[in-house]
């Protein structure tokens, strides 16, 4: 069987980002499915994407490769071609895209709290855990703040901090579609023009 693969840098995006990138394939009218995602270090340097690459390339059943990271402090209209480049350069066999959230995974809650504001956490084994406080609000650019986490973490419930191996999987997939794509993150539109170009290929 064809599949899709998506390789990511954090331990919680494995299964959040997972999530996202397959109810957007799947809104999109795409049927080929995913692999489990991939976690990898270093995808900011050249030899830790071309690794990644590599490995996607070896797995036998692979149709297109989708790269996801944070770029913390750069700019994604200069890093994302650079990093790019580096990809084409391996000339894979299947069609690859790179997308770089800026600045952290998290810029896309704070571009939807209103879906998540005063909402518990529901996690695999059925417990729920605190969220975000009941009205919590962002103005301004979401793609501005350094240290989204910590930001998040300071306006949970009941002392919680906020935890991306906890946290991440439930809050994203509490998550609308539309509403992502009405606030408009531009890494958010990067993403779902990634996944056309992989689904047109």
């Amino acid at each position: 069987m064809s599949r899709m693969y998506l390789v990511v840098e954090g331990h919680g995006e494995v299964r959040a980002a997972g999530n996202l990138v397959s109810r957007l394939w799947g809104d999109h009218g795409r049927t080929t499915p995913w692999a489990e995602p991939i976690r990898w270090r270093n995808l900011e340097k050249r030899e830790g994407l071309t690794k990644a690459a590599e490995l996607a390339r070896s797995k036998r059943d692979a149709v297109g490769l989708l790269v996801l990271r944070d770029e913390d402090d750069g700019c994604p209209k200069a890093r994302g071609p650079e990093a790019a480049g580096w990809l084409r350069a391996l000339s894979l066999p299947f069609p690859t895209a790179l997308v770089l959230l800026h600045r952290e995974y998290e810029v896309l809650f704070l571009s939807c709290l209103a879906d998540l504001a005063g909402r518990p956490l529901k996690g695999d084994d059925g417990q729920s855990r605190p969220g975000l406080r009941p009205g919590t609000t962002f103005i301004g650019d979401p793609e501005s703040v350094r240290g989204v986490k910590e930001w998040l973490g300071d306006r949970f419930e009941a002392n919680r901090r906020y935890k991306p191996t906890f946290d991440q999987l439930p809050m994203t997939r509490m998550l609308k579609l539309e509403a992502l794509r009405a606030a408009g993150p531009p890494c958010f539109g990067t993403l779902e023009r990634a996944l056309h170009f992989l689904g047109q290929a």
